[in-house]
């Protein structure tokens, strides 16, 4: 009997759930996002990339709140 394993298949390495949103946003809107959480745009970019564009996953991603 053949078992179902409930775990994804690995994704490949260059794959992230919010590489196409940092691509997409403009200079003023990472900018913006910078100045408010008090980063640097390019950490604002590196977050972006990461967990995408929700509010509340880019503020655990940088810090909490601000």
């Amino acid at each position: 009997m053949d078992t179902l394993s409930d775990t994804p298949p690995p994704q490949p390495a260059s794959w992230s759930p919010g590489a196409g949103a940092a691509l997409a946003m403009d200079d003023g809107d990472l900018q913006r996002l910078a100045e408010t959480f008090a980063v640097t745009p390019q950490a604002a970019r590196l977050a972006v990339a990461r967990v995408g564009t929700d509010f509340r996953a880019l503020q655990r991603e940088l810090g909490g709140r601000r």
